[in-house]
């Protein structure tokens, strides 16, 4: 008795191109905002199958050609699927059969580019000299296609709900906010406003899409969708990210492979942020908290299952390089020697607005730049309390500092070494690139750390 291959097969694409004959057709799979190609076929005089004994995760996948041309196709529970393609004019004139989900996104995707592309085009024919009743006809029209495109997509919703179709349109759907009312005395409408939209974003941002939902990673705008909120809604800095960030990993969990996912591109996020050459980026200062707490979250305690030991190393190393000099975070009160060999907590020798800790070392060329620049901006304090700015040298040859002191005039700053490296200032502050300057504030709280410089005068 003959079986056949479909008869077994957990998914079966059925390929027909007229126009070709033994051309590759690819078949590729959206994840996290890129196209991962899976499988490709040459096909038979134009019909070719992918097929398998797996079943397929459902998503949004890709059928291409080698000329670039393509058509996006929606894979769900039914993943028998004819397809016919015209592939002198794709994505347009493709017929999808048996799978009814994949048909309806094929539909609903045509519906939603005829009605772009014929808005653009009645928008296009609007004129400063149009008449104000053509002019409002025209905007009439495209409010018409624009209804039709939401008619169509919450009857779609509404018949897949639960279904990948759902999915792929309420993800892509952006949340609405409420109406802003606010009482009649308020004395800031306009702050009073824009925080409250703040707010509502902030925490509403994903909730037309699941995060612990696989299929919501298998989507064109995932990815672009998670960068926005990270780099655009959310306020740049560290102590408005962070929380939110940890937030997204939190709602990935509930299933094995979310969890993985967000998990290791939030990590992703963070050591972009502490590359060397991520200069752009760097501008949010205490950004790299992040990897701490991930770290201690996810990676070092088992939880990141799918980590391996050169990750989990890697991730350590990371962590502990920051982990006690955080911005945000109280400064080690470490003990450091004068002149004289006289060890003092740098607590004691601090500022009462701010403090500067510089650590360099004397054969350093970019110290022997930089520490000038730290010496001239400290003679504006004279004697002052206020400001007091502490240079440690890291090197136990004490002729070689001196000798550094001299010949580049820093002898103005409170000088400081540790001979007897009984201090450890390598564990508490993250001394692999030198200068490494940082400043606390009166709490001894780490305002800034791996500045240059000129950011010193923002400090007085």
């Amino acid at each position: 008795m003959l079986f056949s291959c479909s008869a077994t097969s957990k998914y079966n694409i059925k390929i027909t191109a007229p126009q070709l004959q033994s051309d590759t057709v690819y078949l590729g799979r959206y994840f996290m905002g890129n196209v991962r190609t899976l499988d490709s076929l040459v096909l038979d005089k134009g019909i070719g199958e992918f097929k398998g004994k797996e079943s397929l995760k459902e998503g949004i996948y890709v059928l291409y050609l080698s000329d670039g041309s393509y058509v996006d196709m929606l894979v769900g529970s039914d993943q028998t699927i004819n397809v016919k393609l015209d592939t002198l004019n794709m994505p347009y004139n493709v017929v999808f059969s048996k799978a009814g989900q994949t048909e309806d996104f094929y539909k609903f995707s045509m519906l939603y580019f005829g009605s772009q592309k014929k808005a653009r085009e009645i928008g296009g024919a609007i004129t400063p000299n149009t008449p104000e009743a053509e002019r409002n006809a025209a905007i009439e029209q495209i409010k018409a296609l624009e209804n039709d495109v939401i008619t169509q997509r919450e009857a779609y919703i509404k018949k897949y709900d639960d279904g990948m179709m759902g999915v792929f349109l309420k993800g892509y759907q952006m949340v609405e906010p409420p109406e802003c009312t606010l009482p009649d005395d308020c004395s800031n409408p306009d702050s009073a406003r824009m925080a409250f939209y703040y707010a509502f974003f902030r925490d509403h941002f994903f909730d037309n899409i699941n995060l612990s939902d696989e299929r919501s990673y298998y989507v064109p705008f995932i990815r672009q969708r998670i960068d926005t909120y990270l780099n655009k809604v959310l306020a740049q800095r560290y102590d408005s990210i962070i929380p939110q960030a940890i937030n997204l990993v939190e709602k990935s969990r509930g299933s094995d492979s979310t969890f993985h996912i967000m998990a290791d591109y939030v990590l992703a996020y963070a050591t972009n942020y502490d590359l060397p050459g991520f200069l752009d980026m760097r501008h949010i200062m205490g950004i790299d908290n992040l990897i701490v707490e991930l770290a201690d979250r996810y990676y070092l305690n088992g939880e990141a299952f799918w980590a391996d030991s050169a990750l989990i190393s890697k991730i350590q190393k990371k962590a502990d390089k920051i982990r006690y000099c955080q911005i945000g975070k109280p400064a080690q009160n470490i003990a450091l020697a004068d002149a004289d060999g006289v060890y003092k907590p740098i607590y004691d020798m601090a500022g009462t607005k701010y403090t500067v800790l510089v650590f360099y070392e004397p054969d350093c060329g970019h110290c022997q730049q930089r520490l000038p620049k730290v010496a001239e901006y400290y003679k504006q304090f004279n004697d002052s309390p206020d400001v007091k700015v502490l240079a440690v040298c890291m090197t136990d040859d004490k002729q070689a500092w001196q000798k550094f002191i001299k010949e580049y005039n820093t002898g103005n700053l409170i000088n400081l070494w540790d001979p007897e490296r009984t201090s450890e200032y390598w564990k508490y502050y993250d001394t692999s690139e030198t200068p490494m300057i940082l400043v606390m504030d009166s709490d001894k709280n780490i305002l800034v750390r791996n500045i240059e410089p000129e950011v010193l005068n923002y400090f007085k």
